[in-house]
């Protein structure tokens, strides 16, 4: 038999074979971002729908949690051991929304070298809800630095929840500068614009990566 017969003896064998077309399942991804700053004038609501945005941009379905709308009390202990009265209806919605998502975003300010009290007063509340899923670090500031000082405590206080944290920071410098009140980038944002939109990306593309792979990895059951 030559070549050429026995190509054609192949082709044959593969014209008669059905090979069955695989479904690969599309995996939905919920993220949770959490504003940090409750005060007058706050910055962090346009850092969050920055955020958000770009979020969605690579199919994240975003819940974009506002501790003003929450009007969480101060932190006297976890949901789960609340007096019932004490389970507020914003609680309750908040707790399901924690539940739903494979992925938190703080987006915090600086405050005293360290990270917003808002988010740990919001994020205490919970335990369960978080574990074995994946968060990401989002940071800002007035001034030139991106409030990079906050990073460093919140991912040890991410940890204590049962969250693993990113590599990516995205720190948001002079972000009144850099940012519209809707989220996007400010046409004379110039080369700082082009640098957070980069960062932005790398930003989500790393949650999207991490919430695939542990969202796979729980349905196959946790420690």
């Amino acid at each position: 038999m030559d070549q050429s017969q026995a190509t054609l003896m192949t082709s044959a064998i593969f014209s008669c074979l059905h090979f069955p077309s695989r479904t690969i399942p599309t995996m939905t991804l919920t993220v949770s971002v959490i504003i940090g700053s409750v005060r007058p004038g706050r910055q962090g609501l346009r850092v969050a729908k920055f955020i958000a945005a770009k979020l969605e941009s690579v199919g994240f379905k975003v819940h974009l949690i506002d501790p003003i709308e929450l009007n969480l009390p101060l932190f006297v202990g976890r949901f789960d051991y609340l007096p019932e009265d004490k389970k507020t209806d914003e609680l309750k919605a908040l707790k399901a929304k924690l539940v739903e998502s494979d992925a938190i975003v703080a987006v915090t300010p600086e405050y005293n070298h360290s990270f917003s009290p808002v988010i740990a007063n919001t994020l205490d509340y919970f335990y369960a809800e978080f574990l074995f899923k994946i968060a990401g670090i989002v940071s800002y500031s007035a001034g030139p630095f991106g409030g990079v000082r906050a990073v460093g405590p919140l991912r040890p206080f991410f940890g204590e929840l049962g969250l693993t944290t990113i590599p990516k920071e995205l720190p948001v410098p002079v972000v009144q500068n850099l940012l519209n009140e809707d989220g996007t980038i400010q046409a004379t944002a110039g080369q700082s614009g082009e640098s957070l939109e980069k960062g932005a990306t790398e930003f989500a593309n790393q949650l999207q990566w991490y919430a695939k792979a542990l969202k796979a990895a729980r349905a196959e059951g946790t420690p």
